[in-house]
């Protein structure tokens, strides 16, 4: 296991400050190493995560079969726009390195506004590449977050050996 990616989902999850009773969506879990430590945090809370890869998803889930089977993690095969998640039943929606978010995410924002309670967190993760400055692309992030209706609430930065790395927690605007 890659030491520094786990440190940056450590300081992803840290920054999420899950609850017992959180209800929380991952959007692309990969191997879902974040989603084993979500689930160190839930009592009575789950964690649902998606990935469009099945690959990621199937590797996700046998990563996690203890946390799925005591039901606090799910873990789908799904895109975001094609799925058929729930509207309003998450209290926070995070992802990590979604390309899209930083050009034109009108429908994922749209998506995202659909499955969050109101009053609910979006939490947007990125580390750039070695090389790319994480202010250039929280920026960009910011830019996308308010002409789609969302009110940034925090920006925080986190610094790793390949890369730094940005959150960008946001809220829909209530209507």
């Amino acid at each position: 296991m890659n030491g520094s990616k786990l440190d940056r989902l450590e300081w992803a999850v840290g920054l999420i400050n899950v609850k017992p009773n959180d209800r929380i969506l991952e959007i692309g879990c990969g191997y879902g190493r974040a989603v084993s430590l979500v689930c160190e945090k839930l009592i009575t809370g789950m964690i649902t995560a998606i990935d469009r890869s099945s690959k990621m998803a199937n590797a996700a889930k046998d990563a996690n079969v203890q946390n799925i089977i005591a039901g606090r993690a799910e873990i789908l095969h799904a895109d975001l726009l094609s799925s058929d998640l729930p509207e309003a039943a998450f209290d926070k929606v995070f992802l990590f390195n979604i390309n899209v978010f930083w050009m034109d995410p009108v429908a994922e924002l749209n998506a995202i506004r659909r499955l969050l309670e109101p009053g609910g967190i979006f939490y947007l993760f990125h580390q750039p590449p070695p090389g790319h400055k994480a202010e250039e692309f929280a920026e960009k992030f910011k830019e996308n977050l308010g002409k789609n209706r969302f009110d940034i609430k925090d920006i925080q930065f986190g610094n790793f050996a390949s890369s730094d790395a940005v959150c960008i927690t946001s809220q829909p605007h209530l209507q």
